[in-house]
């Protein structure tokens, strides 16, 4: 069953962000030499072979059935197909249009939870979501120039990405974190594998560091983001989302020199504002329920 402690599951996202941040950043430096499709497809098996050696010792045959297993494949297929749209849509429109696109995902998670979730929604965190969208579009200033396609694309990643935030908290406490871990992988890998055969090339020795460092942070990012949803609701912690803009201008300024404008830092502020809100809100009431509680 989920526990309700708002500020550890959002402390788990943040950490999951920015992880997961730090292995976009990795992912661009080798991209030349592994196309994107298929390092998806590594990824995901990657993580799942290593999780294998993990779990198996503790839940032995389980970890190759999944529970239940149709919630467990639709996670991983939504959370491999949400990252290939997001890598397809770069292929017609610029980086900071596909990522604002794909940062629709929050609001998807507040537009779904009170139907599928039964989570209660209030105009507070709606505004809060709100204007971290603002801060993130404010970053990115997207100039919207690419083909049209892109955007349908962009704007299909981020609807994905947020039902596999849905996914995550309708899934959590189904099974222990680490098979939840393990399967996301494995379901994801099987939703993968008939395509990515069709984009496959040859991978150089050289990149064989880069995809083992790739599956590391893969499955300490996907780990700790699967772990947060058993913590809090999906409606506060997806917001957090947004928090992976800050940790990529980082990432790009001190890795990639990319050095940010006046523009960047008005946004950051935003979503940092938007963020400490929902969890200074979380905490108030966690509070009160906790008092209500003990009379």
């Amino acid at each position: 069953m989920p526990h309700h402690k708002p500020l550890l599951g959002i402390t788990l996202m943040l950490v999951a962000v920015a992880t997961l941040a730090s292995k976009d950043g990795l992912a661009k430096s080798f991209l030349d030499q592994v196309g994107p499709v298929q390092m998806i497809w590594i990824q995901f098996v990657g993580t799942f072979a290593f999780m294998a050696v993990v779990t198996i010792p503790k839940y032995g045959w389980r970890v190759f059935c999944p529970t239940p297993i149709g919630g467990q494949f639709v996670r991983g297929a939504l959370n491999s197909t949400a990252i290939a749209s997001l890598y397809w849509s770069l292929t017609y429109i610029p980086l900071a249009d596909a990522t604002a696109m794909f940062m629709f995902a929050p609001a998807v998670v507040t537009l779904l939870s009170p139907v599928m979730l039964g989570e209660r929604i209030g105009i507070r965190r709606i505004v809060a979501i709100a204007i971290g969208f603002v801060g993130v579009v404010t970053i990115l200033k997207p100039g919207f120039s690419g083909d049209p396609i892109g955007y349908y694309i962009g704007l299909l990643s981020g609807i994905l990405m947020g039902c596999y935030f849905v996914a995550n908290r309708k899934l959590a406490g189904a099974q222990p974190p680490l098979l939840s871990i393990t399967h996301n992988a494995l379901m994801g890998a099987i939703a993968l594998t008939p395509f990515f055969q069709f984009f496959w090339q040859p991978i150089p020795a050289t990149a064989a560091p880069y995809l083992c460092s790739l599956i590391a942070f893969a499955v300490v990012g996907q780990g700790l983001l699967i772990t947060s949803f058993n913590y809090a609701p999906a409606v506060v912690l997806s917001p957090y989302a947004y928090a992976f803009i800050v940790f990529a201008t980082l990432i790009g300024y001190f890795v990639f020199g990319d050095i940010p404008d006046a523009f960047t830092w008005i946004g950051m502020g935003l979503i940092l504002t938007s963020g400490v809100f929902i969890a200074f809100r979380e905490i108030q009431l966690a509070k009160i329920t906790a008092q209500s509680g003990t009379q």
